[in-house]
């Protein structure tokens, strides 16, 4: 079996093993031949049984099933990702991620784009799985949702596939980045001169989330990182709004404290009317424009959630821009 191994699917995970045994299920239940693919879950110190399960799961796997006990000085998944990768025998690398759903045909179809040598990866198609929040998760916990519809000059390894040859050449990930590991090392694979294509029938369903604040200000650290990853590949900016905003929404909180600033030394009928136009515009853009009506009692309460997100997220990327030196905002 293993000599037939043509694809390697590597999953980095940590104390999600219900999730995990879920994505490994999904990874079993393939179109492609059981020879010619493996599964490598590298485990980055988990302590809830995940090694046990997923040992448990060797058992009756109809692929090649193997666990890595990973112990990483970095954070996040890019260290995990390189023993994969070091250790992976097929010459095409997929990349998932333990609260995923892949697809019964998602390594056949996505194989299918490397039939041309030009092509170093496939970005797959990235939906939500359902989930009906209760009435306390939509008003007092925030919604995490990752999606990948296009082609937007983002990558994200919770569906991408690589050739193993265009990684090595690129220099793996880069764990120092805690985020955008994976659209860092997308630009690097394509300066080397490879393509990387937008696969819309590659699917993968990813899980929906509603966290606590503190564990949102936890994850919104690492928007720091975004601006030393746009200072390392500059053909990011293009994919920003106005060449330098990271996201649409922060245009809210820029006007709304240029207009606060404002009124700390002029406070007339201007500088009111300024605050009233920044405020209606922001309920506008974060409550109105939604067309679902009947969701409006409930996005006019949530409101201030959504002013602590914006400005959350601004803070740590304005944060990063000057720790980094690089204008982004």
């Amino acid at each position: 079996m293993e000599s037939s191994i043509e694809v390697s699917i590597i999953i980095p995970t940590r104390n999600r093993k219900n999730m995990l045994k879920n994505v490994i299920k999904s990874l079993f239940n393939q179109t492609y031949p059981k020879d010619k693919y493996e599964i490598i879950v590298c485990d980055d110190g988990s302590t809830d049984g995940t090694e046990e399960i997923v040992k448990d799961m060797m058992k009756n796997a109809p692929c090649k099933l193997r666990y890595f006990k990973v112990q990483s000085k970095y954070r996040g998944p890019a260290f995990p990702r390189n023993v994969g990768i070091r250790a992976a025998r097929g010459e095409i690398i997929g990349f998932t991620d333990d609260d995923c759903i892949v697809t019964p045909t998602w390594i056949e179809k996505a194989i299918s784009y490397f039939r041309k040598r030009e092509v170093g990866g496939i970005q797959g198609y990235v939906a939500p799985q359902i989930y009906k929040p209760n009435k306390i998760e939509k008003i007092f916990k925030i919604p995490r949702v990752i999606t990948q519809t296009e082609d937007n000059g983002w990558y994200i390894t919770a569906n991408m596939f690589f050739r193993k040859k265009a990684i090595i050449e690129a220099g793996y990930f880069d764990p120092e980045l805690v985020w955008g590991q994976d659209t860092d090392l997308a630009y690097r694979v394509k300066r080397l001169g490879y393509k990387i294509l937008f696969g819309e029938d590659v699917v993968v369903y990813h899980a929906v989330q509603y966290i606590g604040y503190l564990e949102y200000f936890k994850l919104s650290k690492k928007l720091e990182f975004f601006a030393l990853q746009l200072k390392r590949n500059p053909e990011i900016r293009k994919t920003l709004y106005l060449g330098f905003i990271l996201k649409r929404q922060h245009i809210y909180p820029i006007f709304f404290l240029f207009t606060i600033i404002s009124a700390l030394f002029r406070i007339d009928i201007i500088t009111y009317s300024a605050l009233l136009i920044s405020l209606a515009s922001y309920l506008w853009g974060r409550v109105f424009r939604d067309s679902h009506i009947k969701l409006y009692p409930i996005r006019i309460i949530a409101f201030w959630r959504n002013f602590v997100i914006d400005f959350i997220s601004l803070y740590y990327t304005v944060r990063g821009a000057i720790r980094y030196k690089c204008f982004v905002i």
